[in-house]
């Protein structure tokens, strides 16, 4: 029997979608302790997978199908039969795709004895080939710069489900702060498939300007921030971040409520707001867990029902699994 629990993360920005000096992607995030994926599985004759309601997934649903496109280079005609012990949102802006294709490889590779790394198994299951933040918070967990692709080794503009390209390589890690994590999750799904496709596609390239402002804002604010402890700083990079380079875009794209719920957490005290990837899930930082609970409680009171606010803190470990 094996079983893992992954961390999640937030995607704090794409740093160079320009590629003039023969790079492209780079990314910044941070991996995050809640909202992950809790997985139990052991051999089989079949693939098999049980929702954490304990109801089989059917081929044909999205979990499914995602799961079995992802370790079908893997199994060479074995099977395994996996159980979903957490819910698992996908499009919501937390990396569950990565952590969940992650999860289901590494469940095969210790169940068969294929001795393949995190990397050879990112590469297998398709993920890292634009943002590496995923990969890396499943195997190292903290904060993350990643050191994107060469132009000449991407098919473009591309998100990691499209993307030809090996996983990026860690440029940068370190440990996060114990600072709360607070992360705002609103009934909504940010966009994937075809439409981000189309979106990399429209927006980029980036000027080459704003993808120095971005390297710049990282460089010599944000790694200082969390080096020296700033929650301060910190929060005012991130909100710097929001208007330049590619998270400009992927801010704009935000239906009014998100962007009104990055106000809000503002209003409330967080440090710094940030839509994590393409959203919807906003995220800001705070200090104590007590002026976490009132922010929490008053995003609550403003956002629409089924909404969620996890207050968290950064895993600085990755994933962890036995058998």
């Amino acid at each position: 029997m094996f079983e893992i629990t992954t961390p999640s993360r937030v995607h704090m920005t794409l740093i160079d979608m320009n590629g003039s000096f023969g790079r492209q992607d780079g990314s910044a995030g941070l991996t995050l302790e809640e909202g992950g994926v809790r997985m139990r599985a052991k051999k089989s004759d079949v693939l098999s997978v049980t929702g954490a309601d304990q109801t089989p997934l059917e081929s044909g649903t999205e979990l499914f199908d995602y799961i079995q496109k992802s370790i079908s280079p893997l199994l060479d005609g074995n099977g395994i039969e996996i159980h979903l012990l957490s819910d698992v949102k996908q499009h919501i802006g937390l990396g569950s795709g990565t952590q969940l294709a992650l999860s289901a490889a590494m469940a095969v590779n210790e169940l068969y004895g294929l001795n393949k790394n995190v990397r050879e198994l990112a590469a297998l299951t398709k993920r890292g080939g634009t943002s590496g933040i995923g990969v890396h918070s499943f195997e190292k967990g903290g904060f993350i710069i990643d050191a994107g692709h060469k132009t000449k080794d991407k098919n473009g503009f591309v998100p990691s489900s499209r993307s030809t390209a090996p996983p990026a390589d860690l440029l940068l890690r370190k440990d996060f702060p114990d600072w709360d994590v607070i992360v705002a999750v609103p009934p909504d799904t940010g966009i994937s498939g075809d439409v981000e496709k189309h979106f990399f596609q429209s927006v980029c390239p980036i000027p080459q300007a704003e993808a120095f402002e971005v390297s710049h804002i990282i460089l010599m604010q944000m790694v200082p921030a969390i080096i020296e402890k700033d929650i301060v700083s910190l929060g005012d990079a991130v909100d710097r971040l929001q208007k330049v380079g590619f998270k400009k875009h992927e801010v704009e794209i935000q239906p009014p409520e998100v962007k009104a719920l990055m106000a809000e957490m503002k209003k409330c005290g967080a440090y710094g707001a940030g839509v994590s990837s393409f959203g919807p899930a906003v995220y800001g930082f705070s200090e104590s867990r007590r002026d976490s609970e009132n922010i929490k409680a008053a995003l609550l009171e403003k956002m629409p029902a089924g909404s969620e606010v996890i207050l968290t803190k950064a895993n600085n470990s990755g994933a962890k699994w036995h058998v």
